[in-house]
């Protein structure tokens, strides 16, 4: 069983990895794709410029006037020898031919032109006797038209294509006329797909650059072979991982196991003092871990991991076990106080806690000592009838119930108004704010504070470490202090003595 499912972690890391290299292969691909199609729009616009630029050098011309002479002939002849990406040159009227650079055969079968700028218009010319449409720039000179015939922007200029047929690049003017125009047409359906868009008061123009699978493959920049591989290497290092981690689990889930066999789970006491009369009079159970070597484990390794494996209930068990032997031994003649353990939701859902504590009490276990519970408001109760059922159980022989973390979580007023609690304890994080000015927790204690007072609870302030601190909850009436400022958790013997 073990072994399936390590290979289904495997199989399911690979395909995600696959997946996911795959999708930033993808995502790197249509970036360069997105920049390719700004490169030819960025061209175009280039192209339009320089071959304005040139129409601007010649001269003036009306119809009234014109005369295609040698002079000009030859001005139109050595605009085009000299400029970038005109071909053609001519002086037009109503599509008549009045002069040009070069005579090239055409039938012409439609012009359509959209005005570009000022002076400028942008044509495309449907031939007779050809597939190929043809591109012109028209500058508006008086009546007159210098028309340029422009060179195609093969996209093949400027961006990579080692494929045939595969795309295509398309100019539209979303105007009236609707103009488009060209490049590479191809049949079959897009596999991407980017577009580019202009906009000015003459027109919004549209860049389409798209093309067929062959042509994104040349964008690929990772091969399925790397994919597969590195996809393979990083399952298998997760696989590993989790490999680890379960056996750590497993061995962490064993030992906690061992050492409730072992009553390797101790008590240490923090005592809970008067500090009208520095009397104790009462202390709270922390648990510790001592380990078969003499070593202690703090509780934050390993309380959260007990509490989400369902292992705090025999802890729990074993540490009364070593608490009512340290009473027995060690506190039968010491006055009577409190040991306020510490439970938590999970210990209200069945009888185990409730039927060991009957047999403590029913035996005098604790003699003139009392037990206490102490539930944490950090963490929710499902069923808080359920709950108050159990606790009145408690409640019955004795056994009382403070809400430790009062203001830091889930429960509130509703714990205390249906879990029929007895005393209240003040978190650490309120006591630090005290003699701090205009914060918010240094207002919530004294509302708190007030909360208890007006519910008739005991108040216990918990993390005091100074003496500013206990006169000010003497101020407020709270006279029952624990925190380093009397003692931090101490071991049986040093507690009790």
């Amino acid at each position: 069983m073990g072994r399936i499912i390590y290979y289904v972690v495997f199989i399911l890391v690979f395909s995600i990895s696959l997946a996911g290299l795959k999708g930033l292969d993808h995502f790197i691909a249509k970036q360069v794709i997105v920049r390719d199609a700004q490169i030819l729009t960025d061209k175009f616009q280039r192209l339009l410029q320089d071959s304005a630029k040139k129409l601007d050098e010649l001269p003036d011309i009306s119809l009234a006037t014109f005369d295609c002479n040698d002079n000009l002939a030859s001005q139109l002849k050595r605009t085009v020898f000299e400029a970038n990406f005109i071909r053609w040159l001519g002086v037009t009227k109503n599509n008549v031919i009045y002069c040009e650079s070069n005579e090239i055969i055409r039938e012409i079968a439609s012009v359509k032109t959209h005005r570009v700028s000022q002076n400028y218009s942008l044509g495309v010319v449907e031939l007779s006797n050809s597939t190929h449409h043809e591109l012109v720039l028209v500058k508006h000179v008086n009546d007159m038209f210098y028309t340029a015939s422009i060179i195609p922007l093969e996209p093949s200029y400027f961006v990579p294509v080692d494929c045939d047929n595969c795309l295509e690049y398309k100019m539209s003017f979303d105007s009236d006329p609707f103009l488009t125009f060209g490049f590479d047409e191809y049949d079959g359906v897009n596999f991407v797909s980017e577009e580019v868009t202009l906009s000015s008061p003459y027109f919004n123009a549209k860049f389409e650059l798209s093309g067929s699978y062959d042509f994104y493959k040349q964008y690929s920049t990772i091969s399925w072979f790397v994919i597969i591989l590195i996809a393979s290497a990083f399952a298998g290092w997760v696989t590993y991982l989790y490999f680890r981690w379960q056996q750590h689990s497993i061995s962490a889930y064993r030992q906690i196991l061992i050492g409730v066999k072992k009553e390797e789970f101790i008590p240490y006491y923090q005592p809970i003092v008067d500090s009208r009369s520095k009397e104790v009079v009462g202390c709270e159970v922390l648990m510790r871990w001592q380990r078969a070597d003499g070593s202690l484990m703090p509780p934050n390794q390993f309380i959260p991991y007990a509490e989400a494996n369902g292992l705090i209930i025999p802890m729990t068990k074993s540490l009364l076990v070593h608490l009512v032997n340290d009473i027995q031994l060690l506190g039968q003649h010491k006055p009577a106080m409190f040991f306020s353990v510490n439970i938590v939701p999970e210990h209200l859902e069945s009888d185990e806690l409730l039927t060991l504590v009957k047999s403590y009490i029913d035996d005098k276990v604790f003699g003139h000592h009392r037990l206490s519970l102490e539930i944490t408001e950090r963490m929710p109760i499902k069923d808080l009838e359920k709950a108050r059922v159990m606790l009145d159980k408690f409640y019955a022989m004795g056994v009382d119930l403070k809400l430790d973390d009062a203001g830091t979580g889930y429960g509130g007023f509703s714990y205390v108004q249906k879990l029929g609690m007895s005393t209240l304890k003040i978190d650490k994080m309120f006591v630090d704010t005290i003699g701090q000015i205009d914060t918010f927790n240094a207002k919530t204690i004294d509302a708190i504070i007030s909360f208890s007072e007006k519910s008739g609870l005991t108040t216990i302030a918990e993390g005091v470490e100074h003496q500013s601190q206990v006169d000010y909850l003497a101020q407020q009436g709270v006279y029952l202090i624990q925190g380093y400022v009397y003692s931090k958790p101490l071991p049986a013997e040093q507690f009790f003595n």
